[in-house]
């Protein structure tokens, strides 16, 4: 009984101070982390807020709804916030730990150092849960109630407001205009996509506006000597040009408020966009399917030509050039990429919302070696390395998901190799700081 109560009394203040450990190391971890996402919270804030005012930023409007509306709109940059802010904290902390020689003491005491990494790895993990809260749950449920109450705010706003030498959406329609004067607009182009079987521009030099119904918020637009371009969806090679004296237009505001802010897939939820990819997946085999086809004809189509060439001793310059063309288009088939754009985009965003969830825990990875690196300089330096690698990271970030929308390869690759890539370089600096 006496040798289990020695055991047992050796072995319980050990573990206290271990508890004890990962308490201080997970406290200020904590601390660091709420004092570098205020940080990134005010950059990203005032970066996005400029941009958010000129939308909001209406006649009329109550300050309330503007709090509402910037509250509501706060959400969009979290996912960037939460995991540079988990990087940031790491760094800060171990560089603090280090410049105090509280490492170089913890490991003199026979503390492993997998036992300091250990608390700020499990609340990183911790972090990446909470962005993928935000990212699946919140920013959709954020977003949807923006595009609500804005829709509300437009409907309340009895005036057309347009600036000059600027673009404006109405619904389905893209109003793009000179300079304004009262409610007179100059070089004026209207793009008109309400028609899934076309399109429409029309281009003006000159164009007048006017509130016809107030109730229903109906704008009449007067456009002066107006060229009207309508185009086929099916087929780029069918169109209408067509000119005219005068022509008459109608914009109803209140039928358009739906089409301002749309939802983006960045704002969805992951189930949305499972169900779009599924939905688009069909689509994307088809035009799969349609390039093969081209390709095959063409491929017939130059085989023939060429058979007639060796048949045809009377063979002229027409046929030639045909031939030419024939080549050329065979060629640009063969070099293209096929794939459905909306197919591709909804995946990368997918990709994007889990790789950035995860990048919470990755970024650690990275930030625990890096802190070590000059470490008399403390939290100042730990700041430093943390901003440059946050900011190498959000280049590749934003430079792969670019690739992966003009690409028909999976888009978890390429959303991936960022988080691959710092987990990697992040273990193998991490295996040589033990193995010191």
């Amino acid at each position: 009984m006496r040798r289990r109560g020695v055991k047992t009394d050796s072995v319980r203040p050990a573990f206290n101070r271990l508890t004890l450990l990962s308490s201080y190391v997970g406290r200020e971890y904590v601390l660091s982390f709420f004092v570098s996402f205020a940080f990134f919270f005010f950059i990203f804030f005032i970066n996005q807020i400029l941009v958010f005012a000129q939308k909001i930023v209406i006649k009329n409007i109550t300050a309330s709804d503007m709090i509402v509306l910037v509250v509501l709109f706060i959400p969009q940059f979290l996912m960037y916030t939460i995991p540079f802010s988990s990087l940031t904290a790491a760094s800060m902390v171990i560089g603090k730990l280090s410049s105090n020689n509280e490492i170089l003491a913890m490991r003199s005491s026979g503390i492993n150092i997998k036992r300091i990494f250990l608390p700020i790895l499990l609340i990183s993990v911790v972090f990446s849960g909470i962005t993928f809260c935000v990212a699946d749950y919140l920013i959709p449920f954020t977003a949807q109630e923006y595009r609500r109450l804005y829709g509300e705010v437009l409907s309340k706003v009895p005036t057309v407001q347009l600036q000059s030498y600027s673009s404006t959406r109405f619904g389905n329609r893209i109003i793009s205009n000179g300079a304004v004067e009262d409610n007179k607009i100059y070089n004026v182009l209207i793009l008109d996509d309400s028609d899934r079987s076309g399109s429409r521009a029309v281009s003006s030099p000159e164009a007048e506006i006017n509130l016809v119904d107030l109730d229903r918020l109906i704008y009449r637009i007067d456009l002066k000597e107006p060229r009207i371009l309508i185009t086929d969806a099916e087929s780029y090679e069918n169109y209408s040009l067509a000119e005219s004296g005068r022509m008459t237009m109608y914009i109803s505001l209140s039928a358009a408020t739906d089409g301002y802010n749309p939802i983006t897939p960045s704002q969805m939820s992951i189930s949305e966009l499972r169900t779009l990819i599924e939905e688009k997946k069909l689509e994307n085999e088809e035009v799969i399917s349609q390039h093969f086809y081209n390709l095959e004809n063409a491929s017939t189509k130059l085989g023939k030509s060429l058979r007639n060439l060796d048949a045809n001793d009377e063979a002229d310059f027409s046929d030639l050039n045909r031939i030419i063309n024939q080549t050329d288009n065979l060629v640009r088939l063969q070099n293209e990429d096929p794939f459905s754009f909306y197919y591709q985009y909804y995946r990368s965003e997918l990709a994007k919302k889990i790789a950035l969830s995860a990048a919470c825990t990755i970024l650690v990875v990275l930030a625990l070696p890096l802190s070590f690196f000059r470490m008399k300089y403390g939290r100042l330096t730990g700041f430093g390395l943390s901003m440059f690698a946050a900011c190498m990271y959000w280049f590749y970030l934003f430079f792969m998901h670019t690739k992966a929308i003009v690409s028909s390869q999976n888009p978890f690759l390429y959303l991936w190799a960022p988080n691959i890539t710092v987990l990697v370089l992040g273990s193998i600096l991490l295996w040589r700081l033990y193995k010191r």
